[in-house]
């Protein structure tokens, strides 16, 4: 397919430069020295912040006449209800009922990084920021599909929006810069839709599409208008009715809808779909509180977001872990032991470079013998190289625990195999051996016959034909490649999920193994040459029981054992079994 990287290139440095900034503003944040509570339409009042000293003139519970406030402060008011910043040291002219009478108050905008004593919490949006960065590179350069697609796009005009918000502005400009990030805003929620719909896929019937379709771009359009419309009203007016608190639910309503979706969607999924649908919905569960707290602050303006900020985090882990263990989009990004041993190899590279310059200057100094300079070295990478395979041996029975027991077990099989004394149960045991140790929904084992490939050993729910044509193109495939074949490429009576791995003897293709994948993931590189090892010994061990099945007919025949029909018969069947030689 063709990709336009001139487009991803720019998408990528956008992604980069507004998960930075928005990473250096979280620990910057430039406000007014309090925080108004909307009480009505016409009146708010002034709620201090703690550790930030409030200006000379006002105190805590002021009341101001909203509607009275120059257009500037309206601006002002406006912009820190969208969460954004303002110019530092900038005076804007607060109109302030005092003892009967409206006085106006000057105030100015001050820096808030250290104001409420609480500012770790800051640490959390800086993970939320680079967790968000990550979703978004990764869908953008590795996804392949439409729900890929979908999550593209929420993730860089989320960050996105976030960037612009931030950027400190007032005014006409900062007005545009709030409305700005607003549209952004919208437009992340339509990604999220449908990335949540791209997932759901086949489950929904055209009819069902269209009303759930309709139904998100109603509430879409609800909350466009409570915050779009409810901003200029009140920057034109000063009415501030829809700016209240227990508006907020409306913007919120878009993302509560694709989480209503997946809900529906789960409870009638099979379990492959469940795997894939269970941590992206839990996920969007905890982003949609976030969203909600962030737009309804039930807990407090300082309790809502601190609480929002952890539930960001906890949901792009989530979406994050998704995405890479269970493949929820279609990202062809594979996370095996290769990730993991390259790092260790680093580590350890790192540190035989550091003390080996340690040596060199701390004890060997400028004077030591050309023959000492090399055999220090020489014994340090000899020491580090042993201290290499132990953690590798760490890694693999530690953090590897379970595939490193499920390849040793399949090792162990593939020795043992050739010593199994009937054909039936060598086949039997490789089948549930394959899928108990790889958690494969589906395993099937074909013989080669003359008239094409028949299963004679199948385990697992997923079910395969009996019978195969012999030149179907899985088939075809394995036989001129003699390698393991994704069916996802293919179109073959095997399906298209899953993997055909050769059976081969001494070049020539015995039979097949089909393995279908675990749910949600394909198998790794090193799980594949695995199970190729495992066929080919299965292989040679069918071979040597037919060879001993011909052998002992031979010997019949010869000694007479055999009746003429029961002869016959024999030699058809072996004969069948043969047929591939």
């Amino acid at each position: 397919m063709h990709r336009r990287y001139g487009l991803l290139i720019l998408l990528t440095v956008l992604v980069i430069l507004a998960g930075a900034y928005a990473s250096i503003m979280a620990f910057r944040p430039s406000e007014l020295p309090f925080t108004i509570d909307t009480v009505n339409a016409h009146t708010g009042v002034i709620e201090p912040v703690a550790g930030v000293p409030l200006p000379s003139g006002i105190e805590a519970g002021d009341q101001i006449d909203l509607a009275a406030q120059p257009r500037s402060t309206r601006i002002a008011i406006a912009i820190i209800y969208n969460l954004g910043n303002l110019p530092l040291g900038r005076t804007y002219g607060f109109v302030i009922h005092r003892d009967g009478a409206w006085v106006t108050i000057p105030v100015t905008s001050v820096g808030l990084s250290t104001g409420t004593g609480v500012r770790w919490f800051a640490w959390t949006f800086l993970g939320f920021f680079v967790l968000l960065s990550a979703i978004a590179l990764l869908a953008l350069w590795r996804g392949r599909d439409r729900a890929s697609a979908g999550m593209t796009v929420w993730a860089i005009t989320f960050l996105a929006g976030i960037a612009v918000h931030d950027v400190p502005s007032d005014g006409r400009p900062g007005l545009s810069v709030a409305l700005g990030s607003i549209i952004l805003y919208l437009f992340a929620r339509v990604g999220f839709y449908l990335l949540v719909e791209s997932m759901v896929g086949s489950a929904l019937t055209p009819r069902a599409r269209a009303l759930w379709r309709g139904s998100f771009l109603l509430l879409l359009g609800v909350g466009a208008a409570q915050v779009l419309g409810g901003l200029s009203i009140f920057v034109a007016t000063g009415w501030a009715e829809l700016l209240r608190s227990q508006y907020g639910f409306a913007l919120t309503a878009s993302y509560l809808l694709p989480v209503v979706l997946l809900f529906v969607s789960y409870r009638h999924a099979d379990k492959v779909r469940r795997l894939r649908l269970r941590w992206m919905l839990w996920s969007s569960v905890a982003f949609v509180a976030g969203v909600f707290l962030n737009n309804t602050p039930l807990l407090g303006l300082l309790a809502s977001y601190i609480t929002y900020g952890f539930m960001f985090v906890i949901a792009m882990a989530g979406f994050l872990y998704a995405v890479l263990r269970h493949r929820v989009v279609d990202v062809s990004v594979v996370l095996d032991h290769t990730l993991v041993y390259g790092g260790l190899t680093a580590l350890v590279v790192g540190v035989l470079a550091a003390v080996n310059s340690l040596v060199e200057h701390a004890a060997l100094g400028t004077s030591a013998s050309l023959l000492l300079q090399v055999i220090v070295p020489l014994a340090l990478g000899i020491v580090l190289s042993r201290v290499r395979m132990y953690l590798d041996r760490i890694v693999e029975q530690v953090f590897f625990r379970k595939k490193y027991l499920a390849e040793k077990a399949l090792r162990r099989f593939a020795r043992n195999c050739i010593r199994y004394e009937r054909t039936h149960e060598l086949m039997q045991a490789a089948a549930l051996e394959i899928r108990q140790q790889l958690g494969a929904p589906g395993v099937a084992i074909y013989e080669r016959r003359s008239e094409g490939y028949i299963c004679v050993q199948h385990a697992g729910e997923r079910r395969y034909p009996e019978h195969i044509r012999i030149d179907d193109s899985a088939l075809v495939a394995a036989r001129a490649d003699q390698k393991n074949i994704d069916l996802s490429e293919l179109t073959s009576e095997f399906g298209t999920d899953g993997y055909v791995l050769p059976m081969t003897v001494q070049g020539v293709l015995q039979g097949v193994l089909v393995c279908a994948n675990r749910p949600g993931e394909h198998y790794a590189v090193e799980e594949r040459k695995l199970i190729i090892q495992v066929a080919r010994q299965v292989g040679i061990a069918w071979q040597s029981l037919l060879a001993r099945d011909n052998q002992a007919f031979v010997r019949a025949v010869a000694h007479g054992d055999l009746k003429p029909d029961e002869a016959q018969a024999q030699a058809r069947k072996l004969a069948a079994a043969w047929a591939i030689a």
